[in-house]
Parts: C-alpha cells; sequence; structure tokens
C-alpha cells in the first residue's frame, strides 16, 4: 500500500489514485500565468489545514507578493499560518560569482546547491515540515549551461530533498516557443511525477488544462482536464 499526501487540489487526487507518493519530488510546469503558484499555495495551505507544516521557498517571486495574491484571490491568511508554525517562507537569491563562472563552473554548481539545500534544509527542520515547495527551479536551470553537470545537480538535490522525508513540489517554466517540458528537458525525467498545466484554445479563448504526465508507482490518468481557479480555489472540471 503506497502512502499518499493530497495535492489540496479538488478533484485531481482520485486521478492519482489519492495524492502524491509521501516523500516523493513531483515536478509542476508551464508556461507563464497557467497557475503554478496557485497550485503550489494550494499544496501548502492544504497541509497546514491538515497539521502538517510546509517550507514554500520562492527563487523569483517576492514573499509579500505571493501572500498577498494568496489573500485576495482565496482569502488565505499565510502570515497567521506563519504565525502559528505550520508555514515558513524561504527565499532563495539566485548565485551572482564575483568572477566568471567558466572559470570553476563545476566547483560553483556544487557550492550552489549545497547552498540551496542547506538552507531548505534549516527551514524544514525549523518547523518539521512534511511538504515542501521549490517555485521554481527555472533558476537553477539557467544558472548551470552544462547539461551534464545540470543532470547531476539536479539529480543530486533531488537526492537530498528525498532524504528529508518530505513531498516536495517545484515548479518549472515551458518556454513558450519549446516543446520540452523543462528548460533544459532534464527534471521531467527525474522527477517523480510531471504534471503539466497549459493553455488550450476553445472557440475565441483559452482555458486553462492539467494534464498527469508521468507518476511513479500510480495508475493516474492520462486525460487532459480543464480546470478553473475560482475564489476558493482551484477547480478540475470532469470529463466526461
Amino acid at each position: 500500500m503506497v502512502e499518499r499526501v493530497t495535492t489540496g487540489i479538488p478533484g485531481l487526487d482520485d486521478k492519482m489514485e489519492g495524492g502524491f507518493v509521501k516523500g516523493s519530488v513531483n515536478l509542476v510546469v508551464g508556461k507563464t500565468g497557467t497557475g503554478k503558484t496557485q497550485f503550489s499555495c494550494s499544496f501548502i495551505y492544504a497541509g497546514a489545514q491538515l497539521g502538517e507544516p510546509g517550507v514554500y521557498a520562492t527563487t523569483e517571486e517576492r514573499v509579500t507578493d505571493i501572500k498577498e495574491d494568496m489573500r485576495n484571490m482565496f482569502g488565505w491568511d499565510f502570515d497567521m499560518l506563519e504565525q502559528q508554525g505550520l508555514v515558513k517562507f524561504v527565499t532563495l537569491k539566485p548565485l551572482f560569482p564575483e568572477k566568471p563562472i567558466d572559470s570553476d563552473i563545476a566547483r560553483i554548481t556544487k557550492n550552489y546547491i549545497l547552498d540551496i539545500y542547506q538552507n531548505l534544509y534549516n527551514a524544514v527542520v525549523e518547523i518539521g515540515a512534511r511538504r515542501l515547495v521549490l517555485d521554481s527551479i527555472s533558476v537553477l536551470e539557467m544558472f548551470i549551461h552544462d547539461k551534464y553537470l545540470a543532470r547531476v545537480a539536479i539529480m543530486n538535490l533531488m537526492e537530498k530533498l528525498r532524504e528529508l522525508n518530505v513531498t516536495t513540489v517545484m515548479t518549472g517554466e515551458v518556454p513558450e516557443t519549446g516543446e520540452g517540458l523543462s528548460g533544459s528537458g532534464i527534471i521531467e525525467y527525474l522527477a517523480d511525477s510531471v504534471i503539466k498545466l497549459d493553455f488550450v484554445p476553445v472557440s475565441e479563448e483559452f482555458k486553462r488544462t492539467i494534464t498527469i504526465r508521468k507518476m511513479r508507482r500510480t495508475n493516474h490518468s492520462t486525460l487532459i482536464y480543464p480546470f478553473e481557479i475560482t475564489p476558493s480555489g482551484w477547480r478540475i472540471i470532469e470529463v466526461e
């Protein structure tokens, strides 16, 4: 019996035998505006409601902006959840080396990954987190140009996250003109599951959709489901 962790998205858990595999690393990818941050916040918020502390690490957006967006969109008070020790936000700054990175890219990459992991580890231990969001992994992909180093670095980070015994959601940006599921085309092969968010043209407008592209140890749906982001959160629209 595989232990599951709810995604926090109504109507999604039953498409994947009850939710994410506990302790897994899950990639949520999509183009700009497809709802990756809202998905990630739903995952952390659902955990807080169940008494499962969560860490939200952001590499691009400001924490204050994320909190304000969630308060305005869904009425979720992440400040209160932080005060209760159920949520912790962490900002991971991109690395700006003092000298050209080509001079010793392997060493700098290793130190960068270790620094990211140490920050995540400290936050997880501080609140006893059982859920973790890394929003987004795209900064790391852009930093490492060498494909071999990128694969080793990302694999190392994922293995360390699995050792933390937390269930992780990573977000990634899909290039507007690309066909891959991530900027490097590497992360989707290393993650335990891949969920793709997209815009699909319907009549004269675009609709948001979600597809479970892969999920290890899971008999998951492969259908494309439309979804809405409503004032009460995400809502999966069932396909007849």
